[in-house]
Parts: C-alpha cells; sequence; structure tokens
C-alpha cells in the first residue's frame, strides 16, 4: 500500500509539475510534493478549497475568525482600545490576564495584521497557550502572504529579467519575506543568497537601476551570510551609494567579527564625521559607548 500511495503521489506531482511548464509558470512546487507525500498536496490546496467553499456559500469569514476565536467577556474588564491609547501594545500584554491579551491581540490583528503582527511577536512565547496561538496563525499568515507575492514576482522577473519594474518588485518582495521575522535560519539564508544573486546580476548588466535600498540589503546579506571579502568590495566599490545607519552597523559587526581594528575604526570614523547619516538614539548610543572605548584604549597604550 505504501508503495503504491508513492507512486500515486509522484505521478500526481509529476502531472502538476507538467501543467505548470505548459503554462510557462514555475514547477518547483512539484518536489514539495515529492519529498512530503499527501501531506504537501494538503498542504498547498486546502486553503484555496476552503477559501472558495466559504465564498461560494457566502459565508462571512470574519464571522467564522470571530466565533472560532470566541473570547469571553466580563464587565469589570477594562476597555483595552481605551489602554491602548495609554500604554505601549507590549506593556499591555504584560500586564493583562488572559482574556485582555487575547481581546488584546485578535484587536491588532483584525485591524491590521501585516502592520501589527510584529509588535505581538512576542506573545508566541506567552504562558497563554490560545495567546500563542492567536500569533503563531498569524505569522502562518503572513508566511503564505508573503511567499505567494514573492513566486508571483519572481515568476515575472524570469519571464523578463530586463525589466527594471519586474526586478524592483521581485526584490522588495524578498526583502519583504527577508524582514518579516517568519522564517527559519535555512530559509534566511535561501532568500538572502537569491537577493544577493539578483542583485548582482542587475549591478553587471545595469547598475544604475540598482536602488540605494537593494545596495544596503545586499551588503548587510553578504555580512549575514559570511560573505567577508564580498561584502568588503562591494563597500569600496559603491560606498557612496548607501549611506545609512544600518550598512554602517553591518560594515562594524563585520570588522569585529573578523578582529580587524584598524578597518573598525575608520568605519566608526566616517560615521562619527558623516553628517548626512541621522542616528537614531540607540546608534547615538553606541557611537559614543565605541568612541569612548577606543579613546580609554588609546590612553592606556
Amino acid at each position: 500500500m505504501l508503495i503504491w500511495f508513492l507512486a500515486v503521489n509522484f505521478i500526481f506531482a509529476v502531472l502538476y509539475a507538467v501543467i505548470r511548464g505548459i503554462h510557462r509558470e514555475d514547477m518547483g512546487m512539484a518536489s514539495f510534493f515529492i519529498f512530503l507525500p499527501g501531506l504537501g498536496f494538503i498542504i498547498y490546496f486546502l486553503p484555496g478549497l476552503l477559501r472558495a467553499f466559504l465564498e461560494k456559500a457566502g459565508v462571512d469569514r470574519e464571522a467564522v475568525l470571530t466565533h472560532a476565536f470566541k473570547i469571553d467577556r466580563q464587565p469589570e474588564h477594562p476597555d483595552v482600545r481605551e489602554a491602548l491609547n495609554v500604554v505601549p501594545v507590549e506593556d499591555a500584554m504584560a500586564v493583562s490576564g488572559n482574556t485582555e491579551k487575547r481581546a488584546l491581540l485578535l484587536g491588532q490583528l483584525k485591524k491590521n495584521l501585516k502592520e501589527n503582527y510584529r509588535i505581538l511577536l512576542a506573545a508566541e512565547q506567552d504562558e497563554d497557550s490560545e495567546s500563542a496561538h492567536y500569533v503563531a496563525a498569524a505569522k502562518m499568515e503572513i508566511y503564505r502572504l508573503g511567499q505567494t507575492r514573492w513566486l508571483e514576482c519572481r515568476r515575472d522577473y524570469e519571464q523578463e529579467p530586463g525589466d527594471p519594474e519586474k526586478y524592483h518588485a521581485a526584490c522588495e518582495a524578498l526583502m519583504e519575506m527577508l524582514s518579516s521575522g517568519v522564517l527559519s535560519s535555512k530559509e534566511q539564508s535561501a532568500y538572502r543568497k537569491r537577493l544577493c544573486s539578483m542583485v548582482q546580476e542587475q549591478i553587471d548588466t545595469g547598475e544604475i537601476e540598482v536602488s540605494q535600498k537593494e545596495y544596503e540589503e545586499y551588503l548587510g546579506s553578504l555580512v549575514e551570510l559570511g560573505q567577508y571579502a564580498d561584502a568588503e568590495l562591494l563597500w569600496q566599490r559603491y560606498a557612496d551609494r548607501m549611506r545609512s545607519e544600518a550598512v554602517y552597523q553591518d560594515m562594524l559587526k563585520m570588522f569585529y567579527r573578523t578582529g580587524e581594528r584598524q578597518k573598525f575604526e575608520g568605519i566608526l570614523d566616517d560615521l562619527r564625521k558623516n553628517k548626512q547619516i541621522r542616528l537614531s538614539p540607540k546608534g547615538l548610543e553606541q557611537l559614543r559607548y565605541w568612541m569612548s572605548r577606543l579613546a580609554g584604549a588609546s590612553i592606556s597604550n
């Protein structure tokens, strides 16, 4: 039975790949079906089938969501929306009971899932399992939306790699995934490598189309991937196009890891003298820390 099951699963995966190939669409998902027999098809097609069923039946999905995450309300509980006008979400989560936390999470996620889920990620490890479940479900939805957008943008870009708009859209989709906070470390590395490849190809064919943000994300990805020689070379060639606090932080991080003190001090001095860089309070604090530490080391020597 197992052999028959695997054989049927393989046949359907091949048929899926053939159909996608005929329509000149990405066929990579077929490998997902092969390596995850049966379950791969369920994970991929079930959400769409469920959504189609609800729409066909005329079901109010928001009402279903509200019913699924039903919250017991008690008259003595404080008004969560009023409380949010006074204290940050993180503080409200810390001092609230389970019922208030659930109301807070649902309220924030229903208002704007893409904007509000980031500030609630800390609740994923909350002792209240239902609150943690809400955040986990939100992360899955953010991952699905980001992955869908990336696959669409990648398909368009691969069809017309010379189109600047499709290149920028693909890069933006990749950068959104990287900053989403929902990827595993392995996925982060894979997406960073893909971004590096795309930006480098664009530099080779027409660097004028590469934006400042794309240069900076490229350099940051090289540092995180441990490709320090490539990162330093990119900085030497295009430092004038990468003027932000984040990129300086990446360079400082790289030279600190490699133990190259002279280069570290050079970047630090450049950051101190560059009046065009507007430092955040945290960045200003770090700059003062390192300047005082290096000054102290010079005096002791």
